[in-house]
């Protein structure tokens, strides 16, 4: 599994986290993954370290379907695609939620699955070259990209549950996860191949497994649990995100979880995620432990892993990754 770093912490602006992709290159990370939520927007970002950096391929993990029409999905990627000059890009596109494509962006969040599906699509064949896409959801007309990608430029979709791990593997030339336990990586790569099937579909061996890791490097295991919880307790309130809970075999986890949120009691919601969910869907403890952990995430099947450190300045965040991506 290749080390990736996610350069997309609240702590950090977009300079500091152009300036952490930098600094990782010179220490042997050469692969960045942006997130986009309310920070910086994913392409502008995306463009900034490709033009920083010499050696770095860039994906982004992930943008909301709903959020950009075909042709600017497509224009974004071909653009980052030319700043790379050869190198890789890859874009994933994920449903997001209810409230932030509705409340934050004034669009239409339903049908999740059919819209990632048509655009991951749509957005494949205007890259490919095509004037015109027609789907149930997305639709493009008399357009033509005024240019083209230079090497890898693809698409990836954005997946927790098997309805969207089997449309990644319809539609996607890989997938992005993010918040699962290693044990549940293999059952969620079945039903991505599963997928692929019902299309007609081979995965090739090119077909990518990214994952974000939320990670907290630490010798205080409890207080580093405390900061994963408070930061993604109110995610699993989400229904998609609590439904994947459930899924990943933390039933009685997300009950609670979701009826603490329903009671507005956030000690409740952060409560709610044990020590032993805390320490399946993230990574806390000192080097050594987070490092066992990434190779256990490897032998599950991921390929590329986009570390998120949650805690330290930019220059600490880099000497961190440094020592994670260093061989024991």
């Amino acid at each position: 599994m290749r080390i990736a770093v996610s350069p997309t912490a609240p702590s950090m602006n977009a300079a500091e986290a152009v300036q952490l992709c930098v600094d990782v290159e010179r220490l042997g990370i050469r692969d960045a993954w942006l997130a986009e939520v309310a920070g910086a927007e994913a392409f502008a970002l995306a463009g900034a370290i490709a033009t920083a950096t010499e050696e770095t391929n860039v994906g982004i993990a992930v943008v909301a379907a709903a959020n950009r029409s075909i042709a600017l999905h497509a224009m974004g990627s071909v653009t980052v695609s030319q700043l790379l000059a050869g190198r890789e890009f890859h874009l994933g596109v994920g449903a997001s939620s209810r409230l932030i494509v509705e409340a934050w962006h004034d669009r239409s969040f339903a049908p999740p699955r059919t819209r990632v599906r048509d655009m991951v699509d749509g957005v494949k064949q205007a890259i490919a070259g095509a004037r015109s896409v027609d789907t149930a959801t997305a639709k493009m007309d008399k357009f033509r990209l005024a240019g083209s990608a230079q090497g890898v430029c693809d698409v990836y979709v954005g997946a927790l549950g098997p309805g969207m791990l089997a449309t990644a593997g319809e539609v996607g030339d890989g997938v992005c996860l993010n918040l699962m336990p290693a044990s549940v990586v293999p059952r969620q790569l079945a039903v991505v191949r599963e997928g692929a099937g019902a299309a007609g579909r081979e995965l090739s061996d090119a077909f990518g497994v990214m994952a974000r890791f939320h990670t907290v490097v630490t010798d205080d295991v409890d207080a580093g649990r405390d900061i994963i919880r408070g930061a993604f307790g109110p995610y699993f309130a989400q229904p998609v995100y609590n439904r994947f809970l459930a899924w990943c075999g933390f039933e009685e986890a997300a009950e609670k979880v979701l009826a603490g949120f329903q009671a507005g009691d956030r000690a409740a919601v952060a409560a709610a995620l044990t020590d032993d969910v805390v320490d399946a869907i993230s990574l806390v403890g000192p080097v050594p432990a987070v490092h066992d952990r990434l190779v256990e995430f490897g032998e599950a099947g991921v390929t590329v892993g986009a570390i998120n450190l949650l805690t330290g300045d930019a220059t600490t965040m880099a000497d961190v990754l440094g020592r994670l991506a260093a061989p024991n």
